[in-house]
């Protein structure tokens, strides 16, 4: 038997280390290999709609960082949640197939005109500062309002038609609840707020000479209801500190307060309607019941429509693939 030299120690170590490296490397990329296999491979499939696992990430993520999860190594959590992210985006899918069927479009237009509504007047900046505290970007935010949209484009055409609420119906609600329509004193009220008395007197003085209120309010209030003009809505006695309430129903209508100071900074109020406290009647009521009555069928009626819809559609969820991720 020949014999053999043994290999220097140094020489060893070295193509050791150089054939360890080696299988690093190749386990790296297999591992990226599986990654990108993964979120490219199908994890659900709505009849002919997939969901890819890109996909699927994208919404668990948001998902996540909406809900602020602490405990990320609770497994079981976990998949509960991949579980619930799936399943609303099956919602989604079915909604979006219905839709189509159905002849539903949203268009640009609809969508910008629904953005304006939500806002209400609000300015970009309170919408991002809002939008921070729930840690979601405007684009998210955009595509909730998107989907919502078309579920109520959807109701209109698909289910609307399906509720119906009489009258009499209407008329036992107002009776059996009548303490609800039993309303204190309301006066509807605009506002403006400054942070100095100066600078309140000379607000409130412009108005003296004619100064729009609303205009003024967009203008100059520092309160977050400038923006749509000053508009407080309805105060209810009772619902504000009580000096700056006995100062608003001391006002008759269209009449304009003086300066009041309070530890929020210097008040303009003006009254714009008056409400006496009393039994709202049922002329007065009826609508508001009916929209009430109605708007809860209708989404009892949603609920049943799209769980049959469901049952009737052909859904595979592949979670082996799902938990993955």
């Amino acid at each position: 038997m020949p014999y053999t030299t043994p290999m220097p120690l140094k020489k060893h170590v070295i193509l050791y280390a150089v054939l360890w490296a080696v299988l690093l490397s190749v386990a790296s990329c297999h591992r990226q290999d599986e990654k990108e296999a993964s979120t490219n491979a199908v994890v659900a499939v709505v009849n002919s709609k997939e969901i890819r696992g890109e996909e699927f990430r994208r919404e668990y993520t948001t998902f996540k960082k909406r809900i602020k999860v602490t405990d990320a190594n609770n497994e079981d959590l976990e998949k509960r949640m991949r579980d619930g992210v799936i399943e609303e985006m099956i919602r989604h899918a079915l909604i979006a197939e219905e839709a189509a069927k159905a002849g539903v479009r949203i268009s640009k237009e609809m969508e910008d005109e629904a953005i304006g509504v939500l806002l209400n007047g609000l300015p970009p900046s309170s919408l991002n500062e809002v939008l921070a505290k729930q840690n979601q970007t405007y684009e998210e935010w955009k595509e909730s309002v998107f989907r919502n949209l078309l579920v109520e484009k959807l109701v209109s055409v698909k289910i609307s038609k399906l509720v119906e609420v009489k009258e009499d119906e209407v008329r036992k609600y107002y009776e059996d609840n009548r303490k609800e329509f039993d309303m204190p004193k309301r006066a509807r009220v605009v506002h403006i707020l400054s942070s100095t008395g100066a600078e309140a007197e000379k607000i409130r003085a412009s108005l003296k000479d004619g100064a729009d209120f609303a205009e003024t309010a967009r203008k100059y209030s520092q309160g977050p209801e400038g923006a749509k003009g000053g508009d407080l809505g309805a105060i209810s006695e009772g619902q504000m500190p009580k000096e700056l309430e006995d100062a608003i129903f001391r006002l008759k209508e269209n009449e304009t307060s003086p300066v009041i100071k309070s530890q929020y900074g210097f008040h303009i109020f003006k009254v714009t309607k008056l409400e006496k406290a009393g039994l709202v009647s049922f002329q007065e009521a009826k609508d508001k019941i009916y929209n009430r009555i109605f708007q809860e069928r209708l989404e009892r009626k949603f609920e049943e429509w799209f769980r049959e819809t469901r049952k009737n559609a052909k859904i595979t969820v592949y979670t082996d693939r799902l938990y993955r991720l």
